[in-house]
């Protein structure tokens, strides 16, 4: 990709949220296209659609009574409804995110630029594939909770709490919940607005990023958070109640379960604003987890997502910063990234953190669409390497060589 020929720049981009974008059509989505010319097709006149808007509104049983095609079998322009009351009589496909034939059938609407028209994707086909692709690997697509599923993990997360005031009954605690979020805490309730905040910012930003409507609930039930005020009840709580008796001196950590569930545990410590950027980043892990199935993120993009929302979110931070001017004189004078940095397993090193983050800016800074379709693809499957080839077009040592010229440091190996 052209952009990826970029000059040596003196400065790291600087860290910043991102702006809704439409979903446009990776290669590796083309098998999924919907051929429209099909007269029993999903956009087939007289059609009832059950269609979601990317702003999280919803129509049912809309009537299809016109399409605006392109010169593609695969391509549309617009739609038109029967008029209804409360009904639109035509949806711009750039408003749409998915739909549903009433007789059969589920699509994603996604664009496609060298069409400059719309496609749909089917689901039903993707989900197949993707599946029969991470059993290999001994994982699982994620299935919408029912309700009764939520309502009992959120009951599991309140008994978890019931035990955590009966092993510390010293301590006072509180509950306190929000759309997405339940913390359980010993910290005044005063103190608990502002970091409910951050959270409730991460989600939704994280959801701009993965362009995923902002009424979704990616959770199984709700995100649970257990935080303490001091460290030695944070590290007695993991030992006692989680059968964890090593938190590696992390003052939070991020707990992922395969039936879907995560949790995220800490303590405040003395810096609230170093609190807040451990808060969200331990929970982005969980939200990464959450997302499109239970395959694994390498570390390098794991924990570089997680540095980079905090960084958003805690933008008075300096975190990254710091890091990264750790990580920069490594980078130059071992002219690597570290070796194996860009690996599939493992933990990556205390200074590689910042050149994670800015690697992660430069990614989404670039094409926030192919780094959404990346992490994608390898929720579905797909070796990270090879989902850097089919989002980005790239290698990874042509990934590394570019972010070096983009940091100042040409010629930067893996």
């Amino acid at each position: 990709m052209a952009w990826f020929s970029c000059h040596v720049a003196a400065a790291p981009p600087r860290i910043a949220g991102v702006k809704a974008v439409p979903r446009s059509i990776m290669k590796f989505e083309r098998d999924y296209v919907a051929d429209l010319s099909d007269e029993g097709g999903p956009l087939k006149k007289g059609n009832l659609l059950d269609i979601r808007l990317l702003s999280g509104k919803s129509y049912e049983g809309l009537e299809l009574s016109d399409v605006q095609r392109s010169k593609e079998a695969t391509t549309f322009r617009g739609l038109s409804f029967k008029p209804g009351k409360g009904q639109p009589s035509k949806l711009s496909p750039n408003t749409l995110y998915e739909l549903r034939v009433q007789d059969g059938g589920d699509f994603d609407v996604v664009s496609d630029p060298a069409a400059k028209a719309w496609v749909l994707l089917d689901r039903q086909k993707r989900d197949t594939i993707a599946a029969e692709r991470l059993m290999d690997s001994g994982h699982k697509l994620w299935e919408t909770p029912t309700a009764e599923e939520a309502q009992a993990a959120i009951k599991s997360y309140d008994d978890l709490f019931d035990k955590m005031k009966v092993e510390f009954p010293m301590l006072n605690f509180v509950r306190q919940e929000t759309e997405y979020f339940i913390v359980y805490t010993d910290m005044p309730a005063g103190q608990i607005a502002g970091y409910t905040a951050n959270l409730d910012s991460m989600y939704h930003q994280l959801c701009t990023l993965f362009n995923i409507p902002r009424d979704t609930n990616i959770w199984v039930g709700k995100c649970p958070v257990y935080c303490f005020v001091n460290k030695e009840h944070f590290i007695q709580f993991e030992a006692r109640l989680l059968n964890n008796a090593d938190t590696k001196n992390a003052q939070g950590l991020s707990h992922s379960a395969y039936d879907g569930k995560v949790m995220t545990t800490c303590y405040r410590g003395a810096s609230p604003v170093f609190f807040a950027v451990v808060l969200v980043h331990e929970t982005a892990h969980g939200f990464l987890h959450r997302i499109r199935s239970s395959g694994r993120i390498p570390p390098w993009m794991n924990e570089g997502l997680s540095e980079w929302i905090a960084q958003v979110v805690v933008s008075q931070s300096d975190h990254v910063q710091g890091r990264f001017s750790e990580a920069l004189p490594i980078l130059r004078s071992q002219g690597s990234l570290g070796g194996d940095f860009l690996d599939d397993s493992g933990r990556i090193e205390s200074w590689q953190y910042g050149a994670a983050a800015v690697l992660t800016q430069f990614l989404i800074s670039n094409d926030a669409n192919a780094y959404r379709a990346m992490i994608t693809a390898i929720k579905e499957g797909y070796t990270w390497q090879e989902a850097l080839d089919v989002t980005y077009g790239l290698k990874p040592e042509e990934l590394a060589a570019a972010f070096g010229r983009s940091i100042g440091v040409p010629g930067l190996r893996p």
